[in-house]
């Protein structure tokens, strides 16, 4: 039977296993070890205890500490380890802006442009972080996730599937599966709705014109490639950032080959 690609957990935003890519050398990622996904405060019971029997022993939480607070995630069990971090940096003031008006579509997405190629600079330590998620999980899984799931996880997720050698345009669409995994308006309505735990920060995106919303909620193949070209204009390849900006050896780049390709 063929593994599900986005797992339909009740209560779930936007999870996906990243399995069964095929690499540029002819092997292919591992079903099961490699999650990625939005908000999992929502799980319940049931979907937990799901997501606790895929042999999960990692989740790796970009967010930032107040959106932690407003929406913590479940325990999944003593025997996975949480990597989270708060720099105090973001790469975007995304919801700080006005974006009102007939041009306003036009200016969310120059924004959008702008905090993807400077999110790879600003968020080293939680992109640096995903990778020692891997190592620890080793043969076990491991889940990826932010709010939505897209921009800081997107990016993440982009890098681990570069440097195990899946090409280009097979990470563009995974990325852009986001468009048809989840409905980030719907949640986010939903959610305010509901006065379940939205972050004060969230709060703009819903004053926002919908043209606009949509440019900020939509994944754009434009987005996470702004980030792949300013990796690449800076050092050349993102194998090169992966070791020289994230500090990650090649020799652990070599043990994330093996267990997560077959």
């Amino acid at each position: 039977m063929t593994p599900t690609r986005v797992l339909p957990l009740p209560g779930g935003c936007n999870f996906r296993d990243c399995g069964g890519y095929a690499t540029t050398q002819g092997t292919r990622v591992r079903w099961g070890r490699l999650y990625r996904s939005g908000l999992m405060r929502g799980l319940g019971p049931e979907a937990t205890a799901a997501v606790a029997t895929l042999g999960l022993r990692a989740v790796c939480d970009l967010r930032r500490n107040a959106e932690r607070a407003h929406d913590p995630n479940p325990d999944f069990g003593a025997q996975v380890r949480r990597f989270e971090w708060d720099t105090g940096q973001e790469a975007s003031s995304i919801l700080d802006q006005d974006f009102t008006g007939e041009d306003a579509a036009a200016r969310a997405r120059a924004r959008m442009l702008r905090m993807y190629a400077r999110m790879p600079f600003q968020l080293q330590p939680r992109f640096a972080g995903v990778f020692a998620a891997l190592a620890h999980a080793a043969s076990g899984a491991t889940i990826v996730h932010c709010t939505a799931g897209k921009d800081r996880t997107g990016v993440a997720i982009a890098l681990v599937l570069t440097m195990l050698g899946v090409p280009r345009e097979v990470i563009v669409e995974d990325y852009v599966l986001t468009n048809h995994a989840v409905d980030l308006r719907a949640q986010l309505l939903q959610r305010k709705a509901a006065g379940a735990g939205l972050a004060a920060s969230a709060e703009p995106l819903l004053s926002m014109s919908p043209a606009a919303l949509d440019a900020v909620m939509t994944a754009h193949p434009d987005y996470l490639l702004a980030s792949l070209d300013a990796i690449e204009a800076r050092h050349g390849s993102v194998a090169a950032y992966v070791h020289d900006e994230l500090a990650v050896p090649g020799q652990a780049i070599e043990q994330l080959r093996v267990t997560l390709l077959e």
